[in-house]
């Protein structure tokens, strides 16, 4: 997580000790082909990778629950109010409409005279250190299209506001915010851009087939700041549970990461197999010594 996040992204990359310089980070609107390794130069990676990007969100949490236990991330703040940023992606959206007679919830709305009857729920997968429960959701925003510096000025950036945790689990550190918005040509754009984004996934997958492949790409928001692309190898897999035809997995990897990457997507080519949107596994931390470690998230075993 980072404490910093409506700072200049340059003086952290500066200040950051992490990764010194950030050489490896490359902002998502000029990353290309040259950024991959050899052998994973292909137009179709940088495809996805740009599809995965547009459903990446930075999350934005001014408040810090009570409920968080002692000694959990955080809980020195309880109860206090203090912005940090992460990372999240959207899983899926859909509108409300048939479904329910109650007006948009989001804040633009309970403070109107005349709140908007159509309205759409957007959810979005993040770590649970990142968002814990109902009360932090509703402290919290996401958001969409921070791909430059100048994003923040320009009116591009779309903001959709947290409502509650729909699923969550601390030992798994994975966390699903539903937020809402009344913005349906938002909403168009996130289902087209979901679908582009599982096509070229499955396109992808067929290319590199085989457990050889150890490509590993993460798209977050480090330090809270415009959308950077990482790339490294998975080192390890652990199973951690399952059900049939599924297994519940930890990942670790070597692909950078900084504060504020907390809850990015990590995607690992030909691993994550029709996984859904109930599936992927979000960054977590580093506990390891030189390497990082995904939450927990799903692999389909045929």
């Amino acid at each position: 997580m980072s404490f910093r996040g409506e700072a200049d992204l340059q003086r952290h990359f500066i200040d950051c000790d992490k990764h010194p310089g950030h050489e490896m980070f490359t902002p998502v609107s000029t990353f290309s082909v040259r950024d991959l390794p050899e052998g994973y130069q292909d137009p179709d990676i940088v495809a996805y990778i740009r599809a995965q990007a547009d459903l990446t969100v930075r999350v934005v949490s001014r408040y810090t629950s009570s409920d968080r236990p002692d000694n959990y991330a955080f809980s020195g703040i309880k109860g206090e109010t203090f912005l940090r940023t992460g990372t999240g992606f959207i899983q899926y959206v859909y509108k409300c409409e048939g479904r329910t007679d109650k007006p948009c919830p989001c804040p633009e709305c309970k403070n109107s005279d005349a709140p908007r009857a159509q309205w759409a729920k957007v959810k979005i997968r993040t770590a649970t250190h990142v968002v814990f429960d109902d009360t932090e959701a509703k402290h919290s925003v996401a958001e969409l299209f921070y791909d430059n510096h100048e994003d923040l000025k320009n009116g591009k950036i779309k903001t959709v506001f947290g409502d509650n945790v729909c699923f969550g689990a601390i030992r798994g550190d994975w966390c699903d915010m539903r937020c809402v918005t009344h913005d349906l040509d938002l909403c168009d754009y996130i289902k087209d851009a979901w679908g582009r984004w599982r096509w070229l996934e499955s396109k992808v997958n067929e290319k590199f087939r085989g457990d050889e492949h150890r490509l590993s790409v993460v798209v977050s928001h480090p330090h809270g700041c415009n959308k950077q692309v990482s790339v490294g190898r998975w080192a390890d897999r652990v199973v951690v549970g399952g059900s049939k035809g599924w297994e519940s997995s930890v990942y670790s990897y070597d692909t950078p990461t900084c504060p504020g990457s907390s809850g990015a997507p990590v995607w690992l080519l030909g691993k994550v197999k029709w996984g859904g949107f109930f599936g992927r596994h979000p960054h977590s931390g580093r506990p390891l010594e030189g390497l990082n470690l995904s939450a927990t998230g799903l692999d389909r075993t045929s």
